[in-house]
């Protein structure tokens, strides 16, 4: 530090998803701009003006890989791509610069050591149960991890995160009779069929069936429920069947909202692949276990962890200070600093997960949203339906007018024709 210049760089192989990446990026523009007059630019896919040298082609790189440049099979790349094209990546990334990655896999970490470049991994944290959502960021060097330990949150601020939410769920639920159902009960939370979070070492994606024996052992003789993901559709139904083949009886859907499970007063054991309601769970004091090793692992440490992420709050990520010691600069006159805002991150982004519908779904505020809009809005369809009726009654009648009108005209043809 301080750095020539910013390049915006991550997984080329996985073209879905993209506006995710450039999302974070278009976050850092401003503060990198204001903080430390670096322009830095965007990821080098779609020709999109990136700071990398002259010449790279997205497209090109994706040939090396020896990939469908239409639709690569971004998780056999995950860990390692072809050496031509690591070596064409590698030759294209400036000398001094740093690289911001949103959701850097192996492979690119792989590549930006071999240039000799400095490195921050972004990602949204698992931790998903605070006022808003907390940016994860993996440092490459002690320098980068100190400018970052300034901003980031403590493991006790987060801590208060979870006891807000959790007096806020069992003080709701403790008026209900059924509050302690899944007592003694283990869960089996599920995630999506391409979940890059369960992408495995030999490039492919995990599946249950793969640790048989070790969920068998966790979950002994416990009663097992199932909690599909909210978008797990006929993925989740294959999983649960796989879970009653093991078990050798069926599970049972569960229902219940991820953080009541974690937060409610019912001693329940989560266990899944790779969640991040898993990570999340023990903020909670609630027993989870992963079957696979997490992505992404916070760290509170004050020395250098070169695998933990750092935990910043939306509106630090945003503010000029934290990249004004990321990327060397003194700090401003008059430096922008934006105050904190509940769910900022979330609506900007469009993120909630399971955080909405524990929010949304028991609040008095919203059922009395919906019984003053919901109540207008359910008179207006009823008239529409009223008169929608009336139409129909109405063409009926129509009908029957003109088939006596035919009926008339037939009659009086046949007349005509016997004179």
């Amino acid at each position: 530090m301080p750095y020539t210049t910013v390049v915006c760089l991550d997984d080329l192989t996985r073209l879905k998803f993209w506006p995710a990446k450039e999302f974070m990026y278009d976050l850092i523009r401003l503060p990198a701009w204001y903080a430390a007059n670096q322009d830095i630019a965007c990821s080098p896919r779609n020709g999109q003006r990136s700071n990398l040298l002259p010449g790279f082609d997205h497209r090109q790189f994706l040939a090396l890989c020896g990939q469908d440049v239409e639709e690569p099979d971004w998780p056999a790349l995950y860990h390692a791509v072809p050496e031509a094209a690591a070596a064409y990546l590698a030759a294209h990334i400036p000398a001094g610069a740093l690289v911001i990655s949103y959701e850097m896999t192996p492979w690119l970490r792989a590549v930006i050591h071999r240039a000799g470049n400095d490195w921050l991994d972004l990602r949204l944290s698992p931790l998903r149960f605070a006022s808003d959502l907390y940016l994860a960021v993996r440092a490459s060097s002690p320098a980068l991890y100190a400018a970052l330990k300034k901003h980031a949150q403590s493991a006790q601020a987060i801590h208060y995160e979870a006891m807000l939410l959790t007096a806020q769920i069992r003080h709701r639920r403790r008026y209900d009779e059924q509050n302690l159902a899944l007592d003694g009960a283990v869960v089996y939370i599920g995630q999506t069929e391409a979940d890059a979070a369960i992408v495995n070492a030999h490039g492919r994606y995990a599946r249950i069936s793969d640790f048989k024996a070790q969920f068998l052992n966790a979950v002994g003789r416990a009663k097992v429920w199932y909690r599909a993901h909210p978008d797990g559709g006929a993925f989740a139904d294959r999983e649960q069947q796989t879970l009653d083949r093991f078990l050798g009886q069926p599970t049972q859907r569960c229902d219940d909202e991820t953080y009541d499970l974690m937060a409610g007063d019912a001693n329940v054991k989560l266990i899944g692949l790779s969640s991040g309601a898993l990570q999340e769970a023990q903020w909670f004091g609630r027993e989870a276990i992963s079957l696979m090793e997490p992505v992404c692992k916070p760290t509170f440490e004050d020395g250098f962890d070169p695998e933990g992420y750092l935990h910043i709050a939306s509106h630090d990520f945003i503010s000029e200070p934290l990249w004004a010691d990321l990327l060397g600069a003194l700090p401003r006159a008059g430096a922008v600093c934006m105050p904190p805002r509940h769910n900022m991150l979330r609506e900007l982004h469009n993120a909630w997960w399971g955080y909405s519908s524990s929010q949304i779904r028991h609040a008095h505020f919203y059922r009395q949203v919906m019984d003053i809009h919901g109540g207008a809005m359910r008179d207006q369809q009823k008239e529409t339906k009223q008169q929608l009726e009336q139409a129909q009654r109405e063409i009926v009648q129509l009908r029957d007018q003109l088939r006596q009108v035919q009926g008339a005209l037939l009659t009086l043809a046949r007349d005509r024709s016997t004179v």
